[in-house]
């Protein structure tokens, strides 16, 4: 999803799997494939409790879901993954979830998850191998989860409103942000960083030639004091807004999502970029609470969503990639502006850090201050 640019604002680099999506028009295809979705009859009044991602999910499927069911979904959505936990934390009950990549080594350990009955989900065998290799890297991770979508974490700017203000073209680096003399500029057209610490905190350090993971307490604090000084805000409002303004022009340069630049994009006046430095990838995936009051009806809906044309469906909506196995001739008929990403795009794309349970609370510390410092500076 991202022109004189290194990866068109369609397109999804990573290194899993190695394709991306080129420009796309739209929120709904019509798919000439006939698709047999194994269902079982329930009672009308069945409820099944998904908490998700916002804007993570092509609603019509959702209605489909309940007309071929009968199943009603009871959709609610969250905004970062902090807020995932915190409404776990509180003793919600879900059915589903779609926790991402850096949630699953505490999820899995602190026994949160549902192993999986492989079994009930038929259409996990249309999933991408290399997905599910990276999964299970983690914690054994694939015992617990099904990859739903991925996509990268990289830098989105709006090369005229961003150009203008450094008067000089817009280097493909972190340094856009990241470097004080850029960040002091561009705060005057609207830049911002990351919602997700372990993301932002991951991107900075990378900059500065550091991995985040096994870092000090001393460490971690001294990044977060140093992205303070930028005087950057977090995002910490919802997605939609973060589209909107960065459709409308108020901001000239952003940390973001691959699928969200794309969204804003409508006008064809943004660049979003795998920058020099290496940006993240991500995977969320679909997981069943241990407490899910209906598992069966969890497994249907996972199910459901894993079915290729399903997939490829809330892929359009969200302008993210989905898990299909891509290698797959009937999987690529459903995407057929899929291309293979280029070598140097698989190089510079890593997956996020996996952290202690003593390291990602330095994290939320740091990240808790920062926020705080933020706020603080707002207010007044």
């Amino acid at each position: 999803m991202r022109g004189t640019i290194e990866s068109p604002l369609h397109e999804r680099p990573g290194d899993i799997p190695s394709e991306r999506k080129t420009q796309r028009k739209g929120y709904h295809w019509l798919i000439g494939t006939c698709l047999v979705i194994a269902v079982t009859t329930v009672a009308a009044d069945e409820t099944v409790r998904v908490y998700n991602w916002a804007n993570y999910i092509d609603p019509e499927v959702l209605q489909g879901f309940e007309r071929d069911t009968g199943i009603h979904v009871e959709y609610s959505e969250y905004q970062t993954a902090i807020e995932l936990e915190k409404t776990l934390a509180s003793g919600q009950r879900f059915d589903v979830i779609v926790p991402s990549d850096f949630q699953l080594d505490q999820m899995i350990e602190a026994q949160q998850l549902l192993e999986l009955d492989q079994e009930l989900l038929p259409n996990r065998s249309q999933v991408s191998k290399e997905l599910l290799a990276r999964i299970t890297a983690r914690n054994r991770a694939d015992r617990y989860v099904t990859p739903y979508m991925w996509g990268t974490v990289g830098l989105l700017v709006n090369e005229s409103l961003a150009s203008q203000t450094l008067q000089r073209p817009v280097a493909n680096s972190w340094s856009v942000l990241f470097d004080p003399a850029s960040a002091s500029k561009l705060k005057t057209c609207g830049a911002t960083l990351g919602s997700v610490p372990e993301q932002t905190l991951s991107l900075f350090l990378n900059y500065k030639g550091r991995s985040l993971q096994n870092q000090s307490a001393r460490v971690i604090q001294k990044a977060a004091l140093e992205l303070h000084a930028l005087d950057l805000p977090l995002w910490t409002d919802s997605l939609s807004s973060l589209i909107s303004q960065l459709s409308e022009g108020k901001i000239c340069a952003a940390m973001t999502w691959n699928g969200i630049a794309s969204m804003a994009n409508a006008k064809g006046n943004l660049r979003y970029s795998i920058p020099q430095e290496g940006a993240l990838v991500f995977i969320d995936s679909f997981a069943i609470p241990r407490n899910a009051p209906n598992r069966k009806a969890a497994y249907q809906f996972i199910n459901y969503m894993l079915a290729p044309a399903i997939a490829a469906r809330n892929a359009k909506a969200t302008h993210f990639t989905p898990s299909l196995d891509l290698e797959n001739p009937n999987n690529r008929k459903l995407l057929p502006d899929v291309a293979p990403l280029t070598s140097d795009e698989k190089r510079r794309l890593f997956l996020p850090e996996r952290f202690s349970d003593a390291q990602r609370e330095e994290i939320g510390k740091a990240w808790s201050q920062l926020d705080a410092r933020k706020h603080e500076q707002q207010g007044k």
